[in-house]
């Protein structure tokens, strides 16, 4: 008798964990960051000089994939580089999400342009933006890569 309470509550954990798991999306901020993933683009022109710690970044537009999350969970950043400002970003959720995260993502989406065009990309690290505080960590994986990028060689 004992067995089958045991068995009941296995299950039951394991049923809440393959239902929770995904929802977790950019909902939480667990502190982790993945980026063992990377689909990378980039369009260089003449370097500049940015603002704060002597590198110097290739204008462009440069497209990554911003990793975070222990499902992993992701969205490609395409970010416009002009002087080591930012002048234009573009997000894109992860197409195979669930509607939560998909959600999180998409509002996440709508709001970082207000939040990072005119930045300096070595200024800038987000944090959470439109309440969606893991996809926070996989714009700054992004953004890192980014900055990796786009340096050139003073």
């Amino acid at each position: 008798m004992k067995h089958h309470i045991l068995t009941r509550a296995a299950a039951g954990t394991a049923v809440s964990l393959a239902v929770i798991a995904p929802l977790a999306g950019c909902s939480s901020d667990d502190g982790s960051t993945q980026s063992s993933s990377t689909e990378s683009s980039s369009t260089e022109s003449s370097p500049s000089r940015a603002s704060t710690n002597d590198t110097t970044y290739g204008d462009g537009t440069y497209t990554v994939r911003g990793v975070y999350g222990g499902a992993p969970s992701y969205m490609t950043i395409t970010l416009a580089l002009n002087g080591g400002t930012i002048t234009d970003v573009v997000v894109e959720p992860m197409p195979e999400n669930n509607d939560t995260s998909r959600g999180y993502q998409e509002r996440f989406a709508a709001a970082a342009p207000d939040e990072v065009i005119g930045e300096s990309i070595d200024d800038l690290e987000v944090d959470i933006i439109a309440g969606a505080s893991g996809c926070a960590d996989g714009f700054n994986d992004a953004l890192a890569k980014i900055r990796e990028e786009a340096a050139t060689n003073n």
